[in-house]
């Protein structure tokens, strides 16, 4: 009998690959705290808001200072804001000025505290310097005559009209 030689080849047992599994993805839901209520929408009604500009008058009829000084100074001032104006007659140093800043502090704070206006929003609406009563006497040194013997001491009227928007 023949012998037959049986040679033994080397097998490597090789690991069958694993069958890919594929997961599902997770769903994140949001967390919501059982304590907690969802929050409920609220539909806001849009207002009409009607913005009032109200008029502050102010009146000084008798003022000791000619007419013509203070218009000096009130044209000065006739095209800004009062509240510009009144820093600006700080820094004034005249009569007509300082008489000028007590009217329109007292026109502000009437402004703010009697007609409930926004005093940053106060503007001119007219500023009147005219003529108001005149003392005169006479004085034997300017003259024989009448006219000529006669000292007049003018006086003035402020009207200060100022218009704003309510606060």
């Amino acid at each position: 009998m023949p012998t037959t030689k049986q040679t033994k080849t080397p097998t490597k047992t090789v690991a069958a690959p694993k069958a890919a599994v594929k997961k599902a993805p997770v769903k994140k839901q949001p967390v919501v705290a059982a304590t907690k209520a969802a929050p409920t929408v609220v539909k806001a009604e849009a207002k009409t808001v009607e913005i009032q500009t109200k008029l502050v008058r102010h009146q000084n009829k008798n003022v000791m200072i000619s007419p013509r000084k203070l218009r000096l100074v009130a044209d000065t001032i006739r095209k800004m804001s009062p509240s510009q104006a009144l820093s600006r007659l700080k820094l004034t140093n005249t009569k007509a000025a300082r008489i000028f800043v007590i009217a329109l502090k007292n026109t502000i704070a009437d402004a703010k505290n009697n007609f409930g206006l926004n005093p940053d929003t106060l503007k001119f609406d007219s500023l009147r310097v005219d003529e108001g009563m005149k003392i005169k006497r006479m004085d034997k040194s300017h003259g024989s005559r009448f006219a000529r013997g006669l000292k007049v001491k003018r006086h003035s009227r402020i009207e200060i009209i100022v218009k704003g928007e309510t606060q």
